[in-house]
C-alpha cells in the first residue's frame, strides 16, 4: 500500500473505474471507497486506489433500481458483474470542507461525501493464473498474496457482503 501524493487530483482518474466496494462508518465519520486505478506503478499489471475521507457527511443518491437501493452504508463489489464510477464531481464548500460526487449510474445512484481530510493508497499488483478462471494476485511490492475482492484489507475487508460484480 503505497500513500497518494495528491489524492483529491487522483480521483480525477477514476472515471470508469470498477468499484470494489465502499464503507460509510457515521460513528467515525469516516468514507472508504476503493476502486480500480488506471495509473500503474512499476511492474503493476492491475492498480487498485483506497480513497479514505474523514470528519464526512455523506448523502446516498439513490438510483432508480430497487435492488440497489438498500446499499446505504456499505457496498461490496464481489462476483460477476459489478458498477463503475460513471462521473466525479468535486468543489470545495468551505476554506477547510470539500465535497465530492460519485455518480456510479441510473440504475445505483451514487453518493455525495462532504469531508475535511482525504487520504489516498495504491496498490500494484501481479496475478498468476492457477486454473481455468483462478488468478492469484500479489502485491507488487511486497509479493504478499491478497484477495481482489478486498485489496485493501486492512482499510476494507469483507464485513458487509453484497453487490455483484
Amino acid at each position: 500500500m503505497e500513500p497518494m501524493r495528491d489524492p483529491r487530483a487522483a480521483l480525477n482518474h477514476i472515471t470508469e473505474a470498477l468499484v470494489f466496494g465502499y464503507r460509510w462508518d457515521q460513528q467515525r465519520r469516516t468514507f472508504i471507497l476503493v476502486t480500480e486505478f488506471p495509473v500503474r506503478s512499476a511492474g503493476s499489471i492491475r492498480e487498485f486506489a483506497a480513497f479514505v475521507f474523514t470528519d464526512v457527511d455523506v448523502e446516498r443518491l439513490a438510483g432508480d433500481l430497487p435492488a440497489y437501493q438498500r446499499f446505504q452504508e456499505a457496498y461490496d463489489g464481489v462476483g460477476p458483474g459489478g458498477m463503475v464510477v460513471q462521473d466525479v464531481q468535486q468543489r470545495d464548500v468551505e476554506p477547510d470542507r470539500h465535497q465530492v460526487e460519485l455518480w456510479f449510474g441510473d440504475n445505483f445512484g451514487g453518493v455525495v461525501v462532504v469531508f475535511s481530510a482525504l487520504a489516498g493508497y495504491t496498490r500494484g499488483s501481479t496475478a498468476e493464473q492457477v486454473g481455468p478462471r483462478q488468478w492469484v494476485y500479489r502485491d507488487v511490492h511486497t509479493d504478499e498474496r491478497f484477495d481482489i475482492d478486498f485489496p485493501f484489507p486492512a482499510l476494507v475487508g469483507p464485513t458487509a457482503r453484497g453487490g455483484g460484480r
